[in-house]
């Protein structure tokens, strides 16, 4: 997931940040800024309301975080910037648990009528 990769990049650019690996800071920062730009620029705005505008402040503030713990070499804005991620990555995983338990009764009907497990009375 898009989530998991961009947190993946910004603690290995904390650790490079550390250690004073100013090439591999450049690279992981790179990579987690392209990840959260992608998810940035695909928000549809006019059909996502409330959360779409929320997420678009969200992932604006992330980004600005990323780029002053860079500019910085600072790791706390990088480290605010996972915690937010993992925050998120979270809420979408609660989201897909909660949609995939929903939907379950309808994959059960949609099965049972393919298998003509329902009897029409006339």
């Amino acid at each position: 997931m898009l989530y998991e990769g961009a947190v993946r990049f910004l603690g290995e650019s904390v650790t490079a940040i550390k250690s004073k690996d100013l090439n591999r800071k450049r690279q992981s920062i790179d990579r987690a800024v392209a990840i959260v730009q992608h998810l940035h620029s695909t928000l549809d705005m006019d059909r996502g309301g409330q959360v779409a505008a929320d997420l678009n402040k969200l992932y604006g503030y992330i980004t600005s975080r990323i780029v002053e713990g860079s500019a910085k070499l600072e790791t706390a804005p990088l480290e605010e910037a996972i915690k937010l991620l993992r925050l998120l990555l979270t809420g979408w995983e609660e989201l897909a648990r909660k949609e995939h338990t929903e939907a379950a009764p309808t994959a059960v009907y949609a099965q049972q009528a393919a298998e003509g497990g329902f009897k029409l009375h006339a």
